[in-house]
């Protein structure tokens, strides 16, 4: 395994015309963290694990970071661990010390002028130690009407932080949707032209892998995945308890979901146009 952070991972996918796959494994869920780093291995793609802060409360941070280390130990591919809308301070110092490589700090509710000073400080805390910082600004549904306003926010935000990676609405929301078909693609091609740093689009749930394709060739660099994977874990959970011949062995279900998820996560990197890319 090779540990770096999604900065390091950039370069070659700005040149390429791909995107980094950042697939949330719900904390240190095993067969979710499993499944993505098996899908990234076997088609030879970089790939970002991460988790939400409220996952980390529950199963730890440092024991996310031992099981990716633990489950890719013998695989030979760049693996980046991050955390993914961190709220306060004291949730980057954790994932700081538990060996994080990636941060998605989230002051983008906070005014302007608060969020770029929080994501100061969180950038003076993580830089010198090689780690990466994405930053989040404004409202991340926002329609059309507002898009050239919150853009010049965004351009105001990156000079004065010096961001590594920004997220910017393109009419996606986060949360659970069948369907999200209203991205503005032509927005994306203007904020790539406009903001001198990778752009992340957040909020996929319901979104097409026909779309998600569209992003990356408008421009979009880091692509987030959150609800669709843990959604479908459950579910094929749930259809194979009561389908196949188990004998009541737990991890028997377990292996059989994780490899449906696996076969998700592989068609989510070939969507995004990272396989075969190391």
């Amino acid at each position: 395994m090779k540990l770096i952070n999604a900065k390091q991972m950039m370069d070659a996918a700005a040149e390429k015309g791909y995107a980094l796959p950042a697939i949330n494994a719900n904390g240190a869920t095993y067969d979710l963290a499993r499944a993505i780093l098996e899908a990234a291995d076997e088609l030879r793609s970089p790939i970002i694990i991460q988790a939400y802060e409220p996952n980390l409360e529950y199963r730890g941070y440092d024991f996310f970071v031992t099981l990716v280390r633990h489950l890719a130990q013998d695989l030979d591919i760049p693996v980046c661990i991050s955390l993914d809308h961190g709220k306060s301070l004291e949730s980057v110092m954790h994932a700081v010390r538990a060996g994080f490589t990636h941060i998605m700090y989230d002051c983008a509710a906070r005014p302007l002028e608060e969020n770029i000073e929080q994501t100061n400080l969180a950038i003076e805390l993580v830089r010198p130690l090689g780690i990466s910082l994405e930053a989040e600004v404004g409202d991340f549904a926002v329609g059309k009407a507002a898009a050239t306003s919150l853009l010049e926010e965004v351009k105001t935000f990156v000079a004065r932080t010096g961001v590594d990676f920004m997220a910017v609405g393109v009419g996606t929301s986060h949360g659970i949707f069948e369907r999200q078909d209203g991205i503005d693609f032509e927005y994306i091609k203007a904020a790539r032209h406009k903001i001198d740093v990778p752009l992340v689009l957040h909020g996929t749930c319901g979104v097409s892998l026909s779309d998600i394709s569209r992003c990356v060739a408008c421009g979009m660099r880091k692509i987030n995945f959150g609800e669709v994977v843990r959604m479908n874990y459950i579910r094929y959970f749930n259809e194979l308890s009561g389908t196949m011949d188990h004998g009541h062995h737990v991890w028997k279900i377990d292996r059989a979901a994780k490899d449906l998820i696996k076969r998700d996560v592989m068609d989510i990197i070939r969507a995004v146009g990272s396989d075969g890319k190391i």
